[in-house]
């Protein structure tokens, strides 16, 4: 065999070894790498319903387009203390049972009606769980913050103006302006 021949294929094969667990596709893997928080992808697509609830697409993009779910998990993963974040995941967990037993079925096969009573119910119920009333408010506070300062929403919806702002150098001042 030729030497050349012989490290091309060594090069070719230790490659390929490098290569290969990033095509294995993991289905219970998350998007988002946390450090804190122990969730699986079940609970990351829930979180995503919520936060689409929350903001929904209609002429400008919603909070799955935006992926806004992701960043409230980070927000939770990376601001939040060790207690704060095992009631955050209490709450995450008890979420879809809850909606199993106020509408009849999981949060992401309700209509968007059931979805918005749902969120209400929560909100404004005193006797529920501490747990998922907080994490609704914190997912609520955080889809909120994301939406408002992405990217999208600085540069299409409200377009970012360093201050002071325009300069007008020749107006016409009148009375009506004084």
């Amino acid at each position: 065999m030729d030497r050349r021949v012989w490290i091309k294929q060594v090069v070719f094969i230790g490659g390929a070894i490098l290569i290969m667990p990033a095509c294995a596709q993991d289905e219970g893997a998350l998007y988002v790498s946390l450090k804190n928080i122990a969730i699986n992808s079940n609970d990351e697509k829930l979180l995503s319903e919520i936060t689409e609830t929350i903001i929904p697409e209609t002429t400008i993009q919603g909070a799955k387009s935006l992926n806004l779910h992701q960043f409230v998990l980070k927000m939770f993963d990376d601001c939040y203390d060790p207690k704060h974040q095992d009631i955050i995941v209490s709450g995450l967990q008890q979420f879809d049972g809850f909606a199993k037993r106020f509408a009849g079925d999981q949060f992401a096969a309700l209509n968007e009606n059931q979805k918005l009573e749902v969120l209400r119910t929560v909100a404004q119920n005193k006797r529920l769980n501490n747990d998922l009333k907080y994490f609704l408010n914190e997912t609520r506070l955080w889809t909120i913050r994301g939406f408002s300062t992405s990217k999208y929403v600085l540069t299409k919806i409200n377009p970012y103006e360093m201050v002071p702002g325009r300069f007008h150098g020749c107006i016409t001042i009148n009375k009506t302006h004084l």
